[in-house]
Order: structure tokens, then sequence, then C-alpha cells
């Protein structure tokens, strides 16, 4: 059997599986070409910003000292 890659540029609602396909153990990857889906080009995006008061940042003889 030969690897079939196909692009498709208007997806229909099924797909079709050649016949030398079925009935097989096959890998089929759905993958889309463009992401319109995420964010259009005029939105901001949205970011998750914490209210932090204090970073404590250990030295590294702290981090690695073996209790």
């Amino acid at each position: 059997m030969q690897t079939v890659r196909q692009v498709i540029l208007d997806a229909p609602e099924f797909v079709p599986i050649p016949l030398e396909f079925q009935h097989h153990a096959i890998e089929l990857i759905i993958k889309p070409l463009a992401d319109t889906a995420i964010t259009s080009a005029n939105e901001e995006p949205v970011f998750l910003i914490a209210d932090i008061d204090h970073i404590e940042m250990p030295s590294r003889e702290e981090r690695n000292a073996r209790s």
C-alpha cells in the first residue's frame, strides 16, 4: 500500500477512505491549515496577570541544600 497525503481545501462532512485502506489498521491525522478559530487579527490577546507583592528567590546554596 502506498502512503497517501491529501490536502482538502473545503472539508466535507465525511472523509472518504480509499478502497485499498478500508478494513485495515490506518492512522488518520486531521490538522487545520489555518488557525482562524483562535483569534482574529483585530482582537487583543487576553493574558492572565498574577498580582504578586513579593517574590522570594533563594540562593543557589539554599536551593541545593540537603536536609
